[in-house]
Protein backbone atom coordinates (compact mmCIF):
# COMPACT_ATOMS: atom_id res chain seq x y z
CA UNK A 1 0.00 0.00 0.00
CA UNK A 2 2.94 2.24 0.82
CA UNK A 3 4.41 1.58 -2.49
CA UNK A 4 1.20 2.14 -4.44
CA UNK A 5 0.82 5.76 -2.38
CA UNK A 6 4.42 7.04 -3.81
CA UNK A 7 3.74 5.85 -7.05
CA UNK A 8 0.84 7.91 -6.90
CA UNK A 9 2.49 10.59 -5.39
CA UNK A 10 5.45 10.63 -8.16
CA UNK A 11 3.14 9.85 -10.95
CA UNK A 12 0.82 13.30 -9.92
CA UNK A 13 4.07 15.24 -9.61
CA UNK A 14 4.92 13.82 -12.95
CA UNK A 15 2.25 14.81 -14.25
CA UNK A 16 1.97 18.29 -12.49
CA UNK A 17 5.01 19.24 -14.30
CA UNK A 18 3.65 18.36 -17.38
CA UNK A 19 0.84 21.38 -16.99
CA UNK A 20 -2.14 19.72 -16.27
CA UNK A 21 -4.16 20.48 -13.22
CA UNK A 22 -5.14 18.41 -10.29
CA UNK A 23 -8.71 18.04 -11.93
CA UNK A 24 -6.88 16.35 -14.88
CA UNK A 25 -4.53 14.20 -13.03
CA UNK A 26 -6.85 12.41 -10.69
CA UNK A 27 -8.28 11.57 -13.93
CA UNK A 28 -5.36 9.68 -15.41
CA UNK A 29 -5.92 6.33 -16.32
CA UNK A 30 -3.47 5.15 -14.17
CA UNK A 31 -4.02 7.31 -11.53
CA UNK A 32 -7.72 6.25 -11.25
CA UNK A 33 -6.93 2.21 -11.21
CA UNK A 34 -3.61 2.95 -7.93
CA UNK A 35 -6.69 5.05 -6.51
CA UNK A 36 -8.68 2.19 -7.02
CA UNK A 37 -6.61 -0.52 -5.64
CA UNK A 38 -5.66 1.54 -2.43
CA UNK A 39 -9.13 1.77 -1.80
CA UNK A 40 -9.32 -2.13 -2.26
CA UNK A 41 -6.45 -2.40 -0.03
CA UNK A 42 -7.51 -0.50 2.61
CA UNK A 43 -10.96 -1.53 3.19
CA UNK A 44 -8.92 -5.08 2.87
CA UNK A 45 -7.15 -4.12 5.82
CA UNK A 46 -10.11 -2.20 7.84
CA UNK A 47 -13.37 -3.22 6.41
CA UNK A 48 -15.65 -0.03 6.66
CA UNK A 49 -13.02 2.37 7.08
CA UNK A 50 -13.84 4.33 3.55
CA UNK A 51 -17.54 4.25 4.43
CA UNK A 52 -16.52 5.93 7.49
CA UNK A 53 -14.64 8.37 5.95
CA UNK A 54 -17.08 9.55 4.22
CA UNK A 55 -19.65 9.96 6.52
CA UNK A 56 -17.32 11.52 8.20
CA UNK A 57 -16.39 14.28 5.59
CA UNK A 58 -19.91 14.69 4.68
CA UNK A 59 -20.20 16.25 8.43
CA UNK A 60 -22.35 12.98 9.41
CA UNK A 61 -26.23 12.50 9.06
CA UNK A 62 -27.99 16.13 10.91
CA UNK A 63 -29.74 14.85 13.61
CA UNK A 64 -33.32 15.48 13.88
CA UNK A 65 -35.20 17.49 16.71
CA UNK A 66 -37.75 16.02 18.65
CA UNK A 67 -41.50 18.24 19.07
CA UNK A 68 -40.42 19.34 22.60
CA UNK A 69 -36.26 19.95 21.50
CA UNK A 70 -37.87 22.18 18.40
CA UNK A 71 -40.69 24.27 20.65
CA UNK A 72 -37.54 25.28 22.90
CA UNK A 73 -35.32 26.00 20.05
CA UNK A 74 -38.01 27.87 18.77
CA UNK A 75 -38.79 29.61 21.89
CA UNK A 76 -34.68 30.54 22.30
CA UNK A 77 -34.65 32.21 18.66
CA UNK A 78 -37.74 34.31 19.87
CA UNK A 79 -36.21 35.26 23.40
CA UNK A 80 -32.95 36.06 21.86
CA UNK A 81 -34.45 38.61 19.27
CA UNK A 82 -36.62 39.86 21.91
CA UNK A 83 -33.60 40.78 23.80
CA UNK A 84 -31.74 42.01 21.23
CA UNK A 85 -34.44 44.67 20.18
CA UNK A 86 -34.51 45.64 24.01
CA UNK A 87 -31.25 46.28 24.27
CA UNK A 88 -31.18 48.16 21.30
CA UNK A 89 -34.49 50.44 21.92
CA UNK A 90 -34.56 50.41 25.73
CA UNK A 91 -30.45 50.65 26.88
CA UNK A 92 -29.67 52.15 23.55
CA UNK A 93 -26.90 50.13 22.54
CA UNK A 94 -25.32 49.92 19.08
CA UNK A 95 -24.90 46.76 17.29
CA UNK A 96 -20.92 46.43 19.01
CA UNK A 97 -22.35 46.69 21.86
CA UNK A 98 -24.89 44.11 21.26
CA UNK A 99 -22.75 41.29 20.10
CA UNK A 100 -20.35 42.05 22.83
CA UNK A 101 -23.15 41.51 25.05
CA UNK A 102 -22.18 38.46 27.60
CA UNK A 103 -25.59 37.41 28.39
CA UNK A 104 -26.60 37.75 24.79
CA UNK A 105 -23.55 35.72 23.73
CA UNK A 106 -24.61 32.31 26.35
CA UNK A 107 -27.90 32.47 24.46
CA UNK A 108 -26.50 32.20 21.48
CA UNK A 109 -23.96 29.73 22.18
CA UNK A 110 -27.18 27.43 23.59
CA UNK A 111 -29.32 28.10 20.81
CA UNK A 112 -25.95 26.69 18.45
CA UNK A 113 -25.65 23.68 21.08
CA UNK A 114 -29.37 22.41 19.78
CA UNK A 115 -28.73 22.79 16.20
Amino acid sequence: MEKLKTDIISRKKELKEGGMSGGQMNKDEQIVEWVKRMNELKEKENPGCLTAAKEEKKGGKSKKLSAEQEADKAKLEQDIEEYRNKLKSEFGYTNKDIKADPDLNEMITRLNTMK
